[in-house]
């Protein structure tokens, strides 16, 4: 008595060799390779640099829906403790380095001077 061959045998089989052909890769990401954020410390200067205080948080957040409508694809935003001991929150995006909000007391009394180029 002769036994059938298991199908799924045989087709395991018959796909072996094409397992071991080489697989294209993957087209990449447009969002990976157009996106190309400042560095989050360069971003941390600039706001130290228009504000007088100490940074005391930092992180990356999603925009809010206007700034997403606006082409924004992602948001540094800053907390920063004023010599008047306000706290500012500052949102920042992450592409161009533009000041998005300034929102807290005592924002004016805050602000450096700008810097003159001579």
């Amino acid at each position: 008595m002769t036994r059938a061959p298991n199908p799924l045998i045989l087709v395991l089989a018959l796909m072996a060799p094409l397992a071991a052909l080489p697989q294209p890769a993957p087209p990449p990401d447009p969002w990976a390779t157009s996106f190309q954020p400042q560095p989050f410390h360069r971003m941390a200067e600039a706001v130290t640099a228009r504000y007088d205080g100490r940074l005391v948080a930092a992180e990356t957040r999603p925009p809010r829906p206007a700034e997403r409508a606006a082409g924004i694809e992602l948001v540094y935003e800053f907390r920063l403790l004023t010599t008047q001991r306000n706290i500012l929150n500052i949102r920042v995006d992450a592409r161009t380095g533009r000041f998005l909000e300034v929102a807290g007391r005592g924002q004016l009394e805050a602000r450096r001077a700008p810097r003159t180029q001579d």
